[in-house]
């Protein structure tokens, strides 16, 4: 049965921002945070001044390259960063504006900074670059230790990015962070073969990744035992839930999803199972690796070694057919 480690950690290469790719991120915030800090010191001296945080998967290094597009024979990168705007309140003021005002001081802050106009939307402005990624910026105030975030249709939201940073950061290891990073390529291959279907945000499957994690000494086996305990919490009875595991504590991401968006993702899911399945079945490593290859991860997984593996591994075939789980085709 080939065991495809090898090529996942090749994988996981290929996902990784690299230095210089990180630096150019950072560069774009540095330029963001002084344009924004600039702003507000010229045009509203005596409100109070924005601070910066950053948050998402670009913090938690599990931010993925993601698949190439072209447009006029550039390839544009639309890597998606978080950039949070706090405003803190100092002890006895009482200055917080209407959430209205927060966007649209911050929305001209950042106008021209590219020659594409900022976006509004409901929980952040986003600022567009020609290379195509986009930063948004969340707005947040912070009066007596508690974050709220400028939500302009649910009004102020307590939230706190920096304790998911936290959490994360004290669940995880290496191969934690290598399995997100297959979660998220995963998401982006699918979304992209197949655009009607929506399936669930990066931080959902991060939540999921975490909670139903099995170590392995081989990145396959724990990318696919993973898989395979997430399918189960879910498939269980009122058990299709991810519950944040930070402020706001316990709410659950997935509440609002329709019953089609979660048949779609099980689906999925089980797609994803079943050729985790068929390739840890194969002998030989190329045909195993273009399992995964063609119907899940797309060309940026390696194609393996025309050869044989002679070493016998744990299968799940009897576990998934005890659940009832027939391996569904691509596209289900």
């Amino acid at each position: 049965m080939a065991r495809l480690h090898k090529e996942f950690i090749h994988f996981n290469r290929e996902l990784k921002l690299t230095t210089v790719r990180k630096d150019g991120l950072k560069n774009s915030r540095k330029e963001i945070k002084r344009k924004i800090r600039n702003w507000f010191d010229e045009n509203k001296p005596d409100e109070l001044q924005p601070k910066f945080a950053g948050q998402g998967s670009f913090e938690t290094n599990t931010i993925v390259n993601p698949i190439p597009e072209y447009e006029n024979d550039v390839i544009l990168r639309r890597y998606d960063l978080d950039y949070g705007i706090y405003f803190i309140e100092n002890d006895g003021e009482d200055n917080k504006r209407a959430i209205e005002t927060w966007h649209n001081w911050v929305f001209e802050a950042v106008e021209d900074h590219t020659d594409q106009a900022p976006i509004k939307k409901n929980t952040c402005v986003r600022v567009i670059f020609a290379d195509g990624h986009h930063l948004d910026l969340p707005i947040y105030y912070k009066k007596d230790g508690i974050i709220t975030l400028a939500h302009k249709t649910k009004d102020w939201i307590e939230s706190d990015p920096k304790e998911f940073y936290d959490w994360f950061n004290t669940e995880k290891n290496a191969q934690i962070e290598r399995i997100v990073r297959y979660l998220k390529a995963w998401k982006n291959y699918r979304e992209s073969k197949n655009s009607s279907v929506k399936l669930p945000s990066g931080f959902s499957l991060t939540i999921l990744a975490v909670n139903n994690y099995a170590e392995f000494d081989n990145d396959d086996q724990s990318f696919r035992e993973t898989i395979w305990k997430m399918h189960s919490e879910l498939s269980r009875t009122a058990g299709f839930k991810c519950l944040r595991p930070t402020t706001p504590v316990g709410e659950d991401v997935f509440q609002e999803y329709s019953e089609t968006r979660k048949t779609n993702f099980m689906n999925a899911l089980e797609s994803l199972l079943g050729d985790m399945e068929r390739a840890d079945d194969e002998k030989n490593f190329r045909e195993a690796s273009e399992i995964l290859r063609n119907n899940q991860f797309g060309s940026r997984f390696p194609l393996g070694e025309d050869k044989d593996d002679d070493k016998k591994s744990a299968s799940i075939a009897a576990a998934l057919g005890a659940a009832g789980i027939k391996p569904k085709p691509y596209g289900y």
